[in-house]
């Protein structure tokens, strides 16, 4: 198959409503789907007398305990509220996921300045859980 021939396919998948097309010609076989197209990364300009963005280390950094998987987020414990002092490697909530509880275990240390989502809810993988300030 040549690149003229890949490009109406692609054509063809696009205007109908179908999400996969795949074909066979001989020894070539071609698959293709749909898909979200991915976001343009925003690009910078800098000016040559503009200083280069730094933060200050008085400045404050928020981490963030995000979801090991998809599922339905709990809050298991005490350590998951507003507030807690956590170290890393606590387990401060869990995500049922096909009728098991996995552990969320904070991969930093802080206080709990924010959760970001309640118990009960559907969480992504990925999905920041929690704001974490430093201690």
């Amino acid at each position: 198959m040549d690149v003229e021939t890949i490009e109406q396919l692609i054509r063809v998948l696009e205007g109908s409503p179908n999400e996969e097309l795949c074909v066979q010609k001989g020894d070539y076989k071609i698959r293709i789907k749909k898909g979200a197209r991915p976001a343009p990364t925003p690009k910078t300009v800098r000016t040559p007398n503009a200083p280069a963005p730094s933060q200050s280390a008085s400045e404050p950094t928020d981490l963030f305990v995000t979801a090991p998987m998809v599922g339905i987020f709990r809050l298991t414990s005490e350590l998951g509220k507003v507030g807690s002092e956590v170290i890393m490697g606590q387990v401060i909530g869990s995500i049922e996921s096909m009728k098991l509880a996995n552990d969320i275990i904070s991969q930093v240390s802080g206080t709990v300045a924010e959760v970001l989502v309640e118990d009960g809810m559907p969480v992504e993988y990925g999905q920041p859980l929690f704001r974490m300030g430093s201690l």
